[in-house]
């Protein structure tokens, strides 16, 4: 079985073929307070658990975190609001939430992308909120822009 594990501030999944009855507390390296969440399910998941029992046919993508809520301020033309999700939401769902929050019309939102401050690369909309926060937070920051269309 494929697993996918996203873990605080890592960014990207860690990827592992592994059996399917090997036990989610051997598989994860789990910190204190950590717990295991399927990606897009909020009910956490019980590491002693076989990965094919936790997974029961569901694709294995997995968020690890100390957080059970996450709080992300979202940047958008010079003003900042905080949008409140579990932290195995994928940041396509934070995008959706955010433009709700702002009010932004279907037109306007067309474009629009989700950006660590400052940055210039556009977060992956499939990974969990999980991957942009600090390890040990529970808190992160990004910005909801506009992607620069080509003139001409």
């Amino acid at each position: 079985m494929r697993v996918h594990v996203y873990a605080a501030g890592a960014g990207a999944a860690q990827t592992q073929e592994v059996e399917p009855d090997l036990r989610l507390s051997d598989l994860l390296a789990l910190e204190e307070d950590e717990k295991v969440f399927l990606v897009d399910d909020e009910s956490e998941l019980d590491v002693t658990a076989t990965v094919e029992g936790a997974l029961v046919g569901r694709p294995g993508h997995l968020a690890k975190t100390t957080c059970r809520e996450i709080a992300v301020t979202v940047g958008y033309a010079g003003v900042d609001k905080v949008v409140k999700v579990h932290p195995s939401t994928r940041l396509r769902r934070l995008r959706k939430r955010a433009i709700e929050v702002f009010e932004i019309s279907a037109a306007d939102a067309a474009d629009l992308v989700l950006r660590v401050p400052g940055g210039t690369e556009d977060l992956d909309l499939n990974a969990p909120v999980t991957t942009i926060v600090p390890k040990r937070t529970c808190s992160a920051m990004v910005d909801l822009v506009h992607t620069v269309r080509p003139q001409g």
